[in-house]
């Protein structure tokens, strides 16, 4: 291959595989952007009677590898980095280990396939964090962060047995070049790139705190009856991190597990139009209505507390499902804009719970580890289509 005059997102691939098996990377379809920081840790040691270093200490270096890919149908990032987990939480899926390789092809050709002539192979990568975004403009992204403290850079003249075999996309024969390669959306379910319209408002579950849905339950967002959703929802984001921590031992120098920071905080942030006010009272003496007897909101454990505890269960017609569990608690709520120059007011508001992450899709290579309950729920997002 000819020396590249620029590398471009054309000549990139990225593959991810479990670790300590045999074979091929899995690429991810749909990725915006790939970035690599590697920091050699330096500590430096002094000594009495001189004022030069005595000696600079290197220890282990930490790799960190960012993705970003829109959400299409295709197999997500967070399971092709942990494909085998005992369970499908976040305990399971934080023990996972996987190897990224990214190839970079000459910036020649319209569509890469084969084995790259330059490859950066990064092993024994842990999840270090991840989030989903769901805007009113742009299209609907999942990102993560890998992290570990090997990275190794391969050329064509070296031993590519790590390297992406696997054809990436196909050329068509029309004269054009263009790559055949499209999301997987289309045929699986619909949509394509998932956008604004293709969350499933009638198969998520919001908080009851959120005004304008009706009581608590899937659906409790949409109005059945003019198939409208109930609340003007402008923006939806979910995101943890695991907090890893090296865990080390005498006789070698790498650690032997790199643990997550448990208990783990999983931030939900919800963004609406207002059409009334937030309708979220702040008592110094705590929320009156806990202590109602017949009152909806009736929880004399509660004593004290203004927030209860909210379930949070958001579904793509991809087949994503986000459910964040029934313990999330309201930390803030914010009511603004409405200014002078003509905007809109909205009200924003940021939930958290701890440990309580489950992130499903058909395309999950684990998937079989479902309950039959949830295999029900995702075949069902995927099939059902919006009635015009």
């Amino acid at each position: 291959m000819a020396a590249n005059n620029r590398i471009f997102y054309a000549c990139q691939a990225v593959g991810i595989r479990e670790c300590f098996v045999t074979g091929d990377p899995v690429m991810i379809h749909g990725v915006q952007s790939v970035g690599i920081t590697t920091n050699f840790n330096l500590e430096q040691a002094f000594e009495l009677g001189m004022i030069q270093i005595y000696e600079n200490i290197e220890g282990l270096p930490d790799v960190e590898v960012t993705l970003e890919k829109v959400l299409d149908g295709y197999p997500l990032m967070y399971h092709l980095a942990s494909p085998t987990p005992e369970s499908v939480g976040m305990v399971g899926r934080s023990k996972e280990r996987s190897c990224l390789s990214l190839g970079i092809y000459s910036d020649a050709i319209d569509a890469v396939s084969g084995v790259p002539p330059v490859e950066v192979y990064c092993s024994g990568m842990y999840i270090g964090n991840v989030s989903y975004t769901v805007p009113v403009d742009g299209n609907a992204t999942e990102s993560m962060t890998l992290q570990g403290n090997h990275k190794e850079w391969l050329t064509s003249n070296q031993n590519l047995t790590k390297a992406i075999t696997e054809t990436l996309a196909k050329i068509d024969a029309a004269p054009q070049g263009k790559g055949s390669d499209e999301p997987k959306a289309y045929t699986q379910a619909s949509g394509g790139i998932q956008r604004r319209e293709n969350v499933r408002i009638d198969k998520s579950e919001f908080p009851v705190a959120v005004y304008g849905c009706s009581g608590s339950g899937i659906g409790n967002g949409w109005d059945a009856t003019g198939k409208v959703p109930r609340v003007h929802f402008q923006n939806f984001s979910v995101s943890t991190d695991f907090s890893r921590e090296d865990i080390l031992e005498l006789g070698r120098k790498i650690p032997y597990y790199r643990a997550p920071g448990f208990p783990i905080e999983v931030t939900t942030e919800l963004e609406a139009i207002a059409i009334s006010g937030d309708f979220v009272s702040a008592y110094e003496a705590g929320n009156p209505n806990f202590w109602t007897t017949g009152h909806a909101d009736y929880n004399p454990s509660a004593s004290g507390d203004n927030t209860g505890q909210e379930a949070i269960r958001i579904s793509l017609q991809d087949g994503t499902w986000l459910d964040m569990g029934r313990k999330n608690r309201l930390s803030s709520v914010s009511y603004g804009g409405g200014d002078a120059a003509g905007g809109n007011v909205s009200i924003s508001y940021s939930y958290t719970n701890f440990n309580d992450l489950v992130v499903l899709h058909p395309q999950d290579p684990y998937q079989s580890s479902y309950t039959t309950q949830q295999k029900k729920f995702v075949e069902h997002t995927t099939t059902d289509k919006y009635e015009e």
